[in-house]
Order: C-alpha cells, then sequence, then structure tokens
C-alpha cells in the first residue's frame, strides 16, 4: 500500500464502513491483520493496559498474532513491568513508537538484551502503538509491529483514526459475545488448564479424559470466543471474565 492510496479520504472511508459492518470479534480480528497485511506490518496487538501491580501481559491481550512462544518468553522474563511502551501508554494519547535498531530500548541494563533479543527473534524490530478507549473510559491499545520503517505521517493519521474506531467496536462486539456465551463446566476447565500452560495431552490427563476429547472442547471453545488459536481464546476468555489470575493461579 502507498502513502498515497492511505492518503485517499476514500480509502478511510470504505475502511471505516468495513470496520463498522463486521459481525463478531473474529471478523474484526480478520480486518485487523488484513490493515497490518496491507501496511507490510508483521504483528498486531488489542491490549487493554495492565495494571500497575500486574506482573504478565497475557491476561491483558485480547487479539493478537503474537505466537504463543513469545507470550510464554515475554512473562517467563519478567518483561512487563519495566515495559516503555506500557509505561508511556499510561501517560499519554500520542502514538508510543520504537526502533530498536536506531534507539535500542529503555531498560534496565540486566533485561535490555533479553527484551531486544527477543522481539528481534520474532521479527518486531519497530512497531508503533495507538492508545485507546473503550466507552466506559478504561484505555487500551491497539499495536502493530515488524521489520518494515516506522510509519509515515499518512499511515500514522490513518492507523490511529482506524484504531480508534476498531477498539470500539470491538468493546461493542466482546459486550454482545459475552451476553449470550454460554460454556459447560468441562470447557472452562479446559480454559484454566490452558491457561496455567498446560498442554492437550496434559489436560486429558488431569480431566481424565481422551487428548481427542480436550481437542474437541478446545475447538468448541475457539468457535464459541471467535478465537482463531489457543492464545487468542485464553486471552479472549480473561477478556469476558470467564477466567481470572486468581483461578488460573497468577499472581
Amino acid at each position: 500500500m502507498t502513502d498515497a492510496a492511505v492518503d485517499n479520504a476514500g480509502y478511510f472511508s470504505e475502511l471505516y464502513s468495513s470496520v463498522n459492518a463486521v459481525k463478531n470479534p473474529s471478523e474484526l480480528y480478520a480486518k485487523l491483520r488484513r490493515i497490518a497485511q496491507d501496511l507490510k506490518f508483521a504483528s498486531y496487538v488489542v491490549l487493554f493496559l495492565p495494571q500497575v501491580t500486574d506482573e504478565n501481559i497475557r491476561p491483558s491481550i485480547v487479539a493478537s498474532n503474537w505466537s504463543g512462544a513469545l507470550l510464554t518468553a515475554y512473562d517467563k522474563l519478567k518483561l512487563l513491568e519495566n515495559s516503555p511502551i506500557i509505561a508511556a501508554l499510561r501517560n499519554t494519547d500520542d502514538p508510543v513508537e520504537y526502533d530498536l535498531e536506531a534507539h535500542g530500548i529503555d531498560r534496565p541494563a540486566h533485561e535490555r538484551d533479553k527484551a531486544i533479543n527477543l522481539f528481534l527473534e520474532h521479527g518486531m524490530t519497530r512497531g508503533i502503538y495507538f492508545g485507546c478507549h473503550d466507552k466506559t473510559g478504561r484505555r487500551g491499545a491497539i499495536g502493530f509491529a515488524g521489520n518494515r520503517p516506522l510509519p509515515s505521517p499518512a499511515e500514522m493519521a490513518t492507523l490511529h483514526l482506524i484504531s480508534q474506531h476498531i477498539f470500539s467496536r470491538l468493546y461493542a462486539l466482546m459486550g454482545d459475545l459475552g451476553e449470550r456465551l454460554v460454556l459447560s463446566t468441562r470447557e472452562i476447565e479446559c480454559l484454566v488448564w490452558s491457561a496455567r500452560g498446560k498442554t492437550s495431552s496434559e489436560c486429558a490427563t488431569i480431566l481424565g479424559v481422551a487428548e481427542s476429547t480436550v481437542a474437541g472442547y478446545i475447538a468448541s471453545l475457539n468457535r464459541k470466543l471467535h478465537a482463531q488459536n489457543k492464545t487468542q481464546m485464553i486471552a479472549i476468555a480473561y477478556e469476558l471474565g470467564l477466567i481470572s489470575n486468581a483461578n488460573v493461579g497468577l499472581r
């Protein structure tokens, strides 16, 4: 996509209308993934800002194509506490960007190299986050990252505006989803054990059922939660209050 396309008022109008027309969260995630692809970003993330006492990023992420390996490593390395991106998003409504090759990252010395290497390993050399609010005033953000240059002014303006609209639309869709959702006891158990990092095989052993049965529960959960994978399933379950740090066993 070129700057000329982004500058085109018709492009933004069409994008706005298409976001407004989505009927469920999975359609919205697909739209967000397409926007990232159009602009040559490798990844996207939608999150609510963690509390200052939170130790893990995973429960705050509503939707993302970040890999499970990245999320696991991020939380294992305890990178949330000193995240300069999260700190900036708490204090400004302006876009927050980073460039690991040009500026490194503002972290304590003992974790700086670990954080840089982790994001470089996953093709997230540069990124930009747009602070958002839902209708209750709760703060969140939508971010894009990859190895491409940081957005041009035209790209940034378009992404800033559309991120606000996507975040607002997601709030409405998640509310509708939560009102209609019915999960079985076994599905809830699978959610909890999956959020604790257990594999399907381990969940089957714990629950005393066949692994194929657990696979069926997971497939059902993904369908009901409009999730595309287990990582997204867990993130949506956190956001809807189906699981929490308390019942998952995270501090």
